[in-house]
Formats: C-alpha cells, sequence, structure tokens
C-alpha cells in the first residue's frame, strides 16, 4: 500500500460507484450507443451475404455477373429496409421514454 494514502483501489471502487448512482455505465443493456452501435454492421453483414451468395451462383450456373447483380442489389434494399425499420422502431422507444 503506498504510503501517500493514495491506493489504486479506491479509485476504481470510486468510479464504478459513481456510474452505479449515475445509473449511465458505458456498457449498460439501456445504453443508446450500445442500441445504436450494431446497425452499420448489422447492414454490411447483409449486403456481404448477398453478394457471396451472388457469386457462388455465377459460379455455379457459369453466369457473368448477373447473380452477383440481382442479390446484391436485393441484399441493399433488404438491409436498408431492416436498418429503416431498427432506426424507426428505436426512435418511437426513445420517444416513449423521454415522456415518461
Amino acid at each position: 500500500m503506498p504510503e501517500n494514502g493514495n491506493n489504486p483501489n479506491k479509485k476504481f471502487r470510486s468510479l464504478s460507484e459513481i456510474l452505479r448512482k449515475t445509473n449511465r455505465g458505458f456498457l449498460s443493456t439501456n445504453s443508446n450507443a450500445m442500441r445504436y452501435s450494431g446497425l452499420g454492421i448489422q447492414l454490411a453483414v447483409v449486403i456481404l451475404v448477398f453478394l457471396f451468395v451472388g457469386i457462388w451462383l455465377d459460379k455455379v450456373f457459369d453466369t457473368k455477373f448477373i447473380f452477383t447483380l440481382v442479390l446484391t442489389m436485393i441484399g441493399f434494399a433488404a438491409g436498408f429496409y431492416n436498418f429503416y425499420l431498427t432506426i424507426t422502431r428505436l426512435s418511437s422507444e426513445d420517444k416513449k421514454n423521454q415522456k415518461s
């Protein structure tokens, strides 16, 4: 234990107490940052899955790029539609929480 009275464990304890008392932890499940953070990754994954399925189908059926183009467009549409629905739902939940 340091002689000057600074206990490093005490700093961490006080920070966790502050976060607990304010109920605004960075990784809490009701944090807006955590709720919105996965949307971009989800959008990219949907588009990439459709892209790779299109590339695979083009190789299987020996077509040039038809399946890749069509499925990538479908991936964009599906990804952005899902993105829009999720943003709309989260925004309405935020408005309900602000009113109460």
